[in-house]
């Protein structure tokens, strides 16, 4: 499987898949609807799960971080600058949550973030990833999700990579939707023609080759695209270039004037819909650095590998396997994105 490695100085340089930045002017110039929205989002994972030390020095001053609190009945004042955070690595999962079923972490990407640079590096895991799930054993690592949570992919990924996560930060499908629809769409260039019918989860995807604006529901499919009626099916490579694609639409879309004037609704569906254990300082500290768009830099490759079928829990499965070496390549990327 090949891989994608994309650079470009007005992409917003960090969680621009769950397009976190939308709206920063005002969220800049209302502290309370920021505090509002960043205490909605507050979720820390279990202590067991998290090293202090290492947390703590991702934060530009000694300060501790403070627990989750109410917002204020009244308006705050703006909130002042903050320095740039120091280097930390972050894990961003796209979830997909159906009606009586355990999410599931149908996207996930492992970022590198060094504000001083204003440069983020992202790194997208195809969900077929074969590796040790703690506790659980091999499986794929989207199964890591409904086994344990955020909590277990975050472990199961530092094992495999010999690398600490410091933050994460998870969206769920209906959240991404919602965000799309209220921004009027996005526009993407559809390569082929894609037609995929399952009546039992509602799956009608019907596209046509071409430029076209998709609706929240239409970019969903688009992104997750992956069985066909009509031709051979799409693997994990094919499903994240399009995620690429879409990551790239929105972050255009978070520099229009549609989305300044929409933050204050913006907001109120990135509380409902998103969830990180990123504080309120911290927040607003990646909100003053990443401000400007002309000055960030984003890069975005996939994860190398080959696809193999092996037999699992009685079945002969498709699963997508990584080498060692890849795996050095990868830390060594991490650690060179890091340094100061």
């Amino acid at each position: 499987m090949p891989s994608s490695s994309i650079r470009g100085k007005r992409l917003l340089g960090l969680v621009v898949l769950f397009f976190l930045l939308v709206g920063v002017g005002f969220a800049i110039y209302s502290g309370y609807h920021l505090r509002k929205m960043t205490r909605e989002w507050y979720q820390p994972l279990p202590v067991k799960d998290q090293s202090p030390q290492k947390i703590e020095a991702v934060l530009p001053t000694d300060q501790p971080i403070q627990p989750n609190i109410a917002a204020p009945a009244v308006p705050a004042a703006p909130i002042a600058k903050p320095g740039p955070l120091k280097p930390f690595t972050l894990l961003l999962i796209g979830t997909d949550s159906r009606d009586g079923e355990r999410a599931r972490s149908d996207t996930m990407i492992l970022a590198a973030v060094h504000p001083k640079k204003q440069r983020a590096y992202l790194l997208s895991i195809p969900r077929d990833s074969f590796m040790n799930l703690p506790d659980k054993g091999y499986d794929k690592v989207n199964h890591a999700m409904a086994f344990g949570g955020t909590a277990l992919v975050k472990k199961s990924l530092e094992n495999f990579f010999d690398l600490k996560i410091d933050r994460y930060m998870a969206i769920d499908f209906e959240g991404f939707r919602k965000l799309i629809d209220e921004l009027g769409g996005v526009q993407v260039n559809v390569k082929k023609r894609m037609k995929y019918t399952d009546p039992t989860d509602d799956t009608y995807i019907n596209f046509s080759p071409g430029i076209q604006t998709l609706n929240g529901k239409q970019a969903l499919d688009y992104a997750r695209y992956r069985r066909s009626d009509i031709g051979p099916d799409d693997g994990d490579f094919e499903r994240i270039l399009r995620q690429q694609e879409l990551i790239r639409a929105l972050a255009q879309k978070g520099n229009t004037a549609q989305a300044f004037f929409k933050s204050f609704k913006l907001m109120d569906i990135l509380g409902k819909h998103v969830k990180t254990d990123l504080t309120e300082a911290e927040l607003a500290s990646l909100l003053f650095t990443y401000y400007d768009s002309r000055q960030n830099e984003l890069e975005m490759e996939t994860l190398k590998g080959t696809d193999g079928r092996i037999w699992r829990h009685g079945t002969l499965g498709w699963y997508y396997f990584i080498s060692k070496k890849e795996r050095e390549r990868i830390r060594s990327r991490f650690a060179e994105e890091l340094a100061r």
